[in-house]
């Protein structure tokens, strides 16, 4: 259990403190992120609070969902969504305050990487299967009690959250969050994460 419980810390860790760095590249990042970020302005409120929030809200919905059947060991989503947030924060205001990436070049490479570490640490967290992660396990009990799939919900979901985006970036004049950054994710980080999960399945083979 104490490895399980490392693991899953070092990964949120990773996920939360590379998307600081995709933020601060400032060329795109995945749609959630791009409407934390984007909600977060308009409302002026710290990026890693609003996540919180965010993600506090899909983990309330399993709870709604599920009600008696809901794992007690579940609610260490409460420890994912408190410390990823906290570690956005973090790099955001303090690790990466004063550092900027003044070339083009150097922000893609930072976005680039940034994608690599972020999928190698989701796979971490659910390789550990101790928990499942809060928007990720809505969407699949929402997709379970809507008869379809957590992908073709998932999809839905990110449609939604891209036309937060954009419309408040047009209507307030807030900063872009999606841009080039955010359509080199969507074509790179399920290949990245199958590519981790395979790393992971040939290393617990030779084990």
């Amino acid at each position: 259990m104490f490895k399980k419980i490392s693991m899953t810390i070092l990964g949120i860790l990773l996920i939360y403190g590379a998307v600081a760095f995709a933020m601060k590249a400032a060329i795109g990042v995945l749609p959630v992120d791009a409407a934390i970020a984007s909600i977060a302005m308009l409302i002026g409120m710290k990026v890693g609070h609003f996540s919180m929030l965010f993600h506090g809200s899909f983990f309330v919905g399993q709870l709604i969902i599920e009600g008696k059947n809901f794992r007690k060991i579940e609610f260490l989503q409460v420890l994912y969504v408190i410390l990823g947030g906290s570690v956005l924060n973090f790099f955001l205001y303090t690790v990466l305050k004063n550092v900027s990436f003044d070339t083009y070049i150097v922000r893609l490479v930072v976005c680039l990487l940034s994608f690599v570490v972020s999928s190698f640490g989701c796979i971490l967290v659910l390789e550990t299967k101790l928990m499942r992660t809060p928007m990720e396990g809505f969407t699949q009990l929402a997709a379970d009690r809507l008869g379809t799939t957590i992908g073709k919900l998932r999809q839905k979901i990110d449609v939604v959250l891209v036309i937060i985006s954009v419309a408040i970036s047009l209507i307030f004049g807030i900063e872009w969050t999606l841009r080039e950054g955010t359509v080199i994710a969507a074509l790179l980080f399920g290949p990245l994460m199958d590519f981790w999960k395979g790393v992971f399945a040939r290393r617990n083979t030779a084990a």
